[in-house]
């Protein structure tokens, strides 16, 4: 049995185990949040199963350890509460596993250059706008500026530095995404070494 196959095993193992123990505890929503863990912890096999898209081990053991960071110990545990840097972590490891996704779609099939030339346009272009949204975050905290147009009033008039606090949800998204991206950029310059 390979490392990974083990792995995944006593990963779902360890989600029943838990479910079951919640489920004596009554903590239904638990439960839930676990049951979820484990149907998604297949979602790899299923891609190479029906896709024929191989994900490398490596991205599967982040993608998995995302998962119950995230559904479980995130959500359910209150871990985002708890810990200030939990958020981050999940954003930066889970911007290094779905780099290896990535690469491993492109691996599908030398043939199926349509899809991939498609694919390759779409993300590019969501990507270059998610990185003209970080620029324009981090002008406005740098510059108290309103580029993002979180405030209620245009920055002509609201421009003083006491009125330029982003809102909670802004500032979390934001920071999430530059955590990703920066997983992502060193997850593709160690892809780039790998390949």
């Amino acid at each position: 049995m390979h490392i990974i196959n083990l792995f995944q095993l006593v990963f779902r193992c360890l989600s029943i185990v838990l479910a079951l123990y919640y489920l004596i505890k009554k903590k239904y929503k638990i439960i839930g949040s676990l049951i979820l863990v484990f149907i998604l912890s297949y979602l790899p096999g299923m891609a190479d199963r029906f896709l024929g898209i191989v994900i490398d081990p490596y991205s599967t053991v982040i993608y998995l350890i995302v998962l119950f960071m995230a559904l479980y110990l995130g959500s359910s545990l209150g871990y985002y509460d708890r810990y200030w840097w939990w958020d981050r972590t999940i954003h930066f490891l889970s911007g290094v596993g779905f780099t290896g996704f990535g690469t491993a779609i492109i691996k599908i099939n030398p043939d199926s250059k349509k899809i991939i030339f498609l694919l390759f346009g779409f993300t590019f272009s969501v990507t270059l706008h998610v990185i003209w949204e970080v620029l324009e975050y981090v002008s406005d905290c740098l510059t108290h500026g309103n580029a993002q147009r979180w405030q209620k009033i245009h920055a002509s008039v609201n421009h003083m530095p006491e009125n330029a606090i982003q809102p909670a949800g802004l500032v979390d998204t934001m920071n999430d995404t530059i955590c990703c991206m920066i997983g992502a950029g060193i997850a593709t310059i160690i892809w780039w070494l790998i390949l």
